[in-house]
């Protein structure tokens, strides 16, 4: 008996943390040959979880965790139309648009029970509150050495993740735990063989913990309050950043994310006292 529940968290483990860590690095390395192409292996990394962790996985997508598939390819897109020489303006509106649909097949397999108008008004706020997000963590970095505005994704979503994990979903839990894995191996090949900000990677990396987190919310019944406080956790880095200034050295990165850090693990830590269950958890 101990030696199958051994070989279950060594799966997990395995799952969850070391092939979309390894899937996320081996694929950014593309950066070399283009640096776009680096942004391939964030979507990998967590393409490669949501298939291990989600076995019932469908494509075309049936239900609504297949839907995380094309909340990937929209964060994609999304990215490149930021790269396109139109306006600024135009670029907001066309992503606030892909990010729109993306939350709305998301989230209308539960909530289309409730009406349309609901599942729009969601998609919109969530739409709105990524493209916000990313804005802001864009406008306080240094697109040309900065990595503490991802990196502070890979906190909040490795954070969150036992949250999400006791207070509701296993899966989702372990979803997120393979987005924290996935940024991570993604910034370590920009960081030290690509030699590149991986600041590239923030509409797509807030689009996924955003699509998780509204996902724990809507199917495992999490408090919003609990979801939406982890999603603009990661703006603590923003402010910080204000005050310590990130070079693309790692000493200052790390003095950087040290507020990221104490913050997330400050609302991990009521989030869990919050959803704690009253029985034991075995």
């Amino acid at each position: 008996m101990y030696e199958e529940a051994g070989n279950s968290n060594l799966l997990m483990l395995l799952n969850t943390a070391v092939y979309p860590f390894l899937a996320a690095a081996i694929i950014t390395l593309l950066g070399k040959v283009k640096p776009n192409l680096s942004l391939f292996g964030l979507g990998a990394g967590f393409l490669v979880a949501l298939i291990l962790i989600h076995s019932g996985l469908n494509f075309p997508p049936s239900k609504a965790l297949d839907f995380l598939v094309t909340a990937v390819i929209f964060g994609w897109l999304a990215t490149l139309i930021s790269q396109l020489k139109i306006s600024k303006n135009a670029q907001l509106a066309v992503q606030l648009a892909l990010f729109g649909l993306g939350f709305y097949w998301l989230l209308n397999p539960v909530l289309q029970h409730q009406s349309q108008a609901t599942s729009i008004i969601w998609a919109i706020v969530s739409a709105v509150a990524v493209v916000l997000s990313t804005q802001l963590q864009l406008l306080t970095s240094s697109k040309e050495h900065s990595h503490a505005p991802m990196a502070s994704l890979a906190i909040v979503a490795g954070a969150t993740a036992p949250v999400v994990a006791i207070g509701g979903s296993l899966l989702i839990g372990q979803l997120l735990g393979g987005v924290a894995a996935s940024v991570v191996g993604f910034i370590l090949v920009q960081r030290f063989v690509i030699k590149s900000s991986s600041i590239n990677g923030l509409l797509l990396g807030n689009m996924i913990l955003a699509g998780l987190l509204a996902q724990a919310h809507v199917l495992a019944d999490l408090p919003i309050w609990t979801m939406l406080i982890a999603f603009l956790a990661v703006q603590a880095t923003s402010f910080s950043q204000k005050a310590f200034t990130e070079d693309g050295t790692v000493i200052r990165t790390i003095i950087a994310l040290i507020p990221q850090m104490v913050i997330s693990a400050l609302i991990a830590g009521l989030s869990l006292w919050s959803v704690w269950p009253e029985s034991s958890l075995y």
